[in-house]
């Protein structure tokens, strides 16, 4: 029974396979995967990334592999090779796996350990030198690999130009591999980039959550299927390992369907985990209960200290909600910007408004009383942009947009957006200011089109670089009180 398409999910939400496409790349990912792809550009040997059981070691390999093929470019000039288990019975079988791997095949049997070094080392030569490829060698569960191929690997690092390592070393391992290497202080020496993976926090863990649930009904916006409780059920549960996160989850989807259950809390969690055989949750269980107990308690002391409050306090609570409802107010300003040596006004107002009419430019001079010429502004010049609402909506009912970035900073989002205007292989993109009562401001940078539905806009997503691909959102409905200020509709 696939069990997904009752819950309205295109694809396997949970699935125990490393998928590199329901990777959510937490800063920590993001920052691993840059700068191991940094490493390898550079050709600087050997990497290693260390982290506990179901820290998500796997995925990152594949996601890492994913990103060294995205483009034909890459596909030329990089050539990845990875090694599942290298837990091998002596040296010469471990070079006997590295050369079939690299597609060295005329070698026989009796060949010597140091006639197969050779034979890898013509071929690095021929393919770094003669060719300008870079070879990669990723090795998974490097904590199984034997003493005598770690000597190995110190080897291959001595094969090397004046500028460069021929052979580009990625070890993906669990903690006790950091023992082993600080045994052998000849080979940790050499590394280039020790990498510590850590587990989610709970905010962290709710997100990837929530984003592979949105990655399995193909990004449609739909209400979550775990209340806050029953996030908290999980995280108690699992510590925050992905692993334990994903085992757990899939439990529990596969109780919902035999129940009929749309939406799960802590007790429902709870039951999933004391129906589970391994003896960490059944442990873990326990520690729910006590947490549950420790909970109940507070919230019946909260509730007998919330009677004893007087009527001053509910006085006090009235100003402070009347205060809430003056902050749901428009605001007068978007924000302001720093001008830079290659930033005009012009095309700041174009950017930003969608224009730079009279209207526009008037209201922005007499928001800026120390502007004298707006056609000559200094760099350094602090600008304040008027919230100026335009009367339109950027896009029609029924279509979708792609959102790259967005944030609640004026000036940060705006010089992302002039950064990723000048990348390579980027699309056009539009910067989108907007304002309700539920966000407050807020600036997005869009893909300059509306998409006339969900599969269309995740093409375009597969077309924008990795790393600015993974943080994309996809949007097809605005709260009923939104107000733009970019006054220029998006393409169709």
């Amino acid at each position: 029974m696939n069990y997904y398409n009752i819950l309205d999910f295109k694809k396997e939400p949970f699935s125990n396979s490393p998928e590199p496409e329901f990777l959510f790349q937490l800063l920590q990912h993001t920052d691993c995967l840059q700068k191991l792809e940094l490493a390898v550009r550079l050709r600087r040997g050997i990497n290693v990334v260390i982290g506990d059981i179901g820290t998500g070691k796997t995925t990152l390999c594949r996601k890492l592999i994913q990103n060294f093929s995205s483009t034909p470019a890459d596909s030329t000039e990089i050539e990845t090779h990875l090694l599942l288990d290298p837990a091998f019975n002596s040296a010469v079988e471990f070079l006997q796996t590295v050369a079939l791997m690299l597609g060295i095949k005329d070698f026989k049997n009796g060949e010597s350990e140091w006639h197969l070094k050779e034979r890898i080392k013509d071929y690095l030569f021929d393919k770094g030198v003669d060719e300008k490829r870079i070879v990669v060698l990723i090795i998974d569960e490097g904590q199984k690999i034997p003493e005598n191929c770690l000597e190995i690997l110190r080897e291959f690092l001595n094969y090397e130009t004046n500028n460069f390592k021929l052979l580009q070393i990625i070890i993906f391992a669990q903690k006790e591999f950091q023992t082993i290497l600080k045994r052998r202080a000849n080979l940790f020496d050499r590394v280039n980039l020790l990498y510590y993976l850590q587990p989610l926090n709970f905010k962290q863990m709710r997100a990837m959550i929530n984003y592979r649930l949105s990655v399995a009904r193909n990004f449609e916006i739909v209400p979550s299927l775990f209340s806050f409780w029953g996030l908290a059920a999980i995280y108690l549960a699992t510590g925050g390992y992905p692993r334990k996160v994903v085992l757990l989850c899939h439990q529990v989807i596969l109780t919902m369907i035999i129940r009929g259950k749309k939406k799960v809390g802590w007790f429902f969690v709870r039951s999933c985990i004391s129906r589970m055989e391994t003896p960490l949750f059944r442990r873990l269980g326990w520690a729910l209960g006590s947490v549950l107990i420790i909970i109940v308690l507070g919230l019946s002391i909260a509730a007998i200290l919330f009677q004893l409050r007087d009527a001053d306090a509910h006085k006090q609570s009235s100003m402070i909600k009347e205060d809430i409802n003056q902050n749901k107010k428009m605001p007068d300003y978007l924000g302001k910007l720093t001008m830079t040596k290659k930033r005009t006004i012009w095309w700041t107002l174009n950017n930003i408004y969608g224009t730079f009419s009279p209207e526009i430019v008037n209201a922005v001079i007499a928001a800026n009383p120390h502007i004298g010429n707006k056609d000559i502004i200094a760099e350094g010049d602090i600008i304040a942009l008027p919230s100026i609402p335009a009367n339109i909506k950027p896009i029609n009912e029924g279509d979708v947009i792609v959102i790259v970035e967005n944030g609640k900073g004026l000036e940060t989002v705006y010089n992302i957006f002039r950064e990723y205007s000048y990348q390579e292989n980027m699309p056009s993109l539009a910067f989108f200011p907007f304002w309700n009562k539920k966000e407050g401001i807020n600036f997005m940078i869009v893909i300059d089109k509306c998409f006339k539905n969900i599969r269309a806009a995740q093409e375009a997503v597969g077309k924008l670089p990795p790393v600015i691909a993974a943080k994309t959102k996809i949007l097809s409905r605005w709260n009923a009180d939104t107000i733009f200020f970019n006054r220029r509709a998006l393409q169709h």
